[in-house]
């Protein structure tokens, strides 16, 4: 999927948290590294927090600092353990562009994105700007130790859902669902259905009228237009509708055994419960 992210989101650092309050974007916490910086057109913007070990001086000097004669670029990377290595410090130069001024660094604060100190206190801002001066500084010195999915900022979710769809099986299945129920399914998509009618409506209603005029009667190339036309506004509404049905029944496939292991856990619970009641 790398190699595609181009079509969630441009290559570019990411942005102020400031920002992304002042455009009314809700920050949601997410303990999944792959859905750090992930934005939904509901307003949400995923962030996963800082790990305390990750502010660490003696596990970022023994973990994320190469030692002198490190074969990094020579696979097997072992000496700095390649990818893992990349990932954490991508992530981490995520957080420096995220908190690029002091109101950045009490937003997150105030979202607990970064880690407090044993007697829950946050972290100065002094020692926050040391840190990220160092690691900007190893990023200017070599921009391949940063992971390149964390070159591409913040990725829209629906892009990255259409990327899962088409690259990866089973097919048509999203990365991240977004609704948790049917109903929510059919209104959102038939909201768009709706809009589709309504446009094809217009345009129908157009051809109506131009079909009405003596120099458009004989024009064939319109006449073979209004036919295709018409005929796609007969079974494109049907198509569409059938493929929601079809992916609602997929969706609800992929659940049932889920949905009969709740019920068959719920109604063991109920019968030891009840066995338990009536014992003396």
């Amino acid at each position: 999927m790398l190699k595609h992210l181009w079509f969630a989101g441009a290559e570019r650092p990411a942005t102020p948290l400031h920002f992304h309050v002042a455009m009314g974007r809700e920050v949601a916490i997410t303990d999944r590294m792959d859905l750090h910086l992930l934005w939904s057109n509901k307003g949400r913007l995923f962030i996963k927090p800082v790990p305390r070990f990750l502010l660490d001086p003696a596990f970022c000097h023994s973990n994320l600092q190469c030692p002198d004669g490190c074969a990094c670029y020579n696979p097997p990377a072992d000496t700095c353990r390649g990818i893992a290595r990349k990932v954490a410090l991508g992530f981490l130069y995520t957080y420096v562009c995220l908190i690029s001024s002091e109101s950045d660094f009490h937003i997150a604060n105030e979202t607990r994105l970064l880690p407090r100190n044993e007697d829950d206190s946050p972290i100065k801002w002094a020692d926050w700007k040391a840190l990220a001066r160092e690691l900007l500084q190893v990023h200017e010195r070599n921009p391949d130790v940063v992971h390149p999915r964390f070159l591409r900022a913040e990725l829209r979710l629906s892009r990255i859902n259409t990327i899962h769809r088409f690259t990866r099986l089973p097919p048509f299945h999203p990365y991240v669902r977004g609704r948790h129920n049917y109903s929510s399914l059919f209104h959102d998509n038939l909201a768009w259905m709706a809009t589709a009618a309504v446009f094809l409506a217009l345009v129908l209603t157009a051809m109506q009228v131009g079909l009405a005029t003596e120099r458009l009667q004989k024009d064939t190339t319109f006449q073979q237009a209004s036919y295709g036309l018409t005929v796609f506004a007969i079974l494109g509404p049907i198509c569409a509708f059938g493929l929601v049905v079809l992916g609602a029944l997929f969706n609800l496939f992929n659940d049932l055994p889920l949905l009969i292991g709740r019920r068959r856990n719920h109604a063991v619970h109920e019968t030891s419960g009840e066995v338990s009641y009536a014992a003396p």
